[in-house]
């Protein structure tokens, strides 16, 4: 039998709104840098019960993805800091991403400027500053991923359990027939 029409256009604006709530409450434990409004909000989905396995599995997918965003701003941050560096004239090899951008220290890295004949004392501290206005995004979102994945396991692990609860009621209903 087909799905019904309207019933499928609630599901998707159930949905919906879920990731939108999801994606408020995510964006306040980001601000926070805590889980606790997460904690929050599973916790009343647990006490419903299985049936609100749907929205955990949304609240999820809307935190994996948030992930993966900030992931990619991690990759833009490092690629825009390598093309600064570029117009300077400054390749930073054995610097492949942003975390090893992180661990890069400003004695490391005027070594890197001196290397590569970059001796202006002015263009050194430009070079300098990037560097640090770079890394402090960095450190801001390698914390933030990090979170989120806090989150994501959190997430998970309230996920399997409460697939254990159905999986159990199931059973214990087949039993007392």
């Amino acid at each position: 039998m087909p799905e019904d029409p309207i019933g499928a256009v609630y599901s998707y604006v159930e949905r919906a709104y879920i990731r939108l709530q999801a994606g408020d409450l995510l964006i306040r434990c980001l601000e926070d840098g805590n889980i606790t409004p997460m904690q929050q909000l599973v916790e009343g989905l647990v006490l419903a019960g299985p049936q609100s396995m749907n929205t955990l599995q949304e609240v999820l997918a809307e935190t994996s993805q948030r992930k993966s965003q900030i992931m990619d701003d991690l990759q833009q941050v490092f690629s825009g800091f390598e093309n600064q560096l570029k117009s300077y004239g400054i390749r930073i090899n054995g610097v492949s991403d942003a975390v090893s951008l992180n661990q890069l220290t400003a004695i490391h890295f005027l070594a890197i400027l001196r290397e590569q004949n970059l001796t202006e004392e002015k263009k050194q501290i430009e070079c300098l500053h990037l560097l640090q206005e770079n890394k402090e995004l960095v450190t801001s979102l390698v914390s933030n991923i990090r979170l989120l994945e806090e989150i994501e396991t959190y997430l998970r692990d309230w996920l399997w359990g409460l697939a254990y609860e159905s999986a159990r009621q199931r059973t214990d209903h087949k039993s007392s027939f």
